[in-house]
């Protein structure tokens, strides 16, 4: 009989769907400009779809502030065709908040957000509500693998 090894995982992030008709590349650069963060491109979230036979590929962009002790990503949602969290196939993109959440205002933060060029709203979301949501765990296992290889 195989053995069968469970990993419990934690959510402890904030998470927004972002609507925007600009590209990833040019969301970062006004996101940046406006909110002066440094978003940087980062390894891709990728994983095997069997539906397809192949790799989805969804760019991802990070910046870390180590003084206030956050992290924050921006994930595309849609890619070629392809929905990262399938049940928000409505948004673009996915925005991410690590760490210490204390300096956020999440209601003013999301009124912030709709401010950025490109942004048409913005709107924080429930994690446990998401029957897709460890396909936002893709990527970080998959950085632990390629370090250890």
């Amino acid at each position: 009989m195989a053995k069968r090894q469970f990993i419990d995982v934690e959510f402890d992030f904030s998470i927004w769907g972002i609507n925007s008709s600009v590209e990833d590349y040019r969301l970062c650069l006004y996101l940046n400009q406006s909110l002066k963060w440094n978003l940087k491109r980062v390894h891709d979230v990728e994983f095997y779809s069997s539906q397809i036979k192949g790799f989805k590929h969804f760019n991802a962009y990070m910046y870390k502030n180590d003084a206030d002790f956050y992290t924050l990503e921006l994930i595309q949602n849609k890619n070629s065709g392809n929905i990262l969290i399938p049940e928000l196939k409505n948004f673009d993109f996915l925005f991410l908040l690590h760490g210490e959440d204390e300096y956020f205002e999440k209601e003013a933060f999301s009124n912030l957000l709709t401010k950025i060029p490109g942004v048409q709203s913005a709107i924080q979301l429930n994690i446990e509500s998401l029957k897709s949501k460890h396909n936002l765990l893709i990527r970080h296992f998959n950085e632990h693998n390629k370090k250890k290889n």
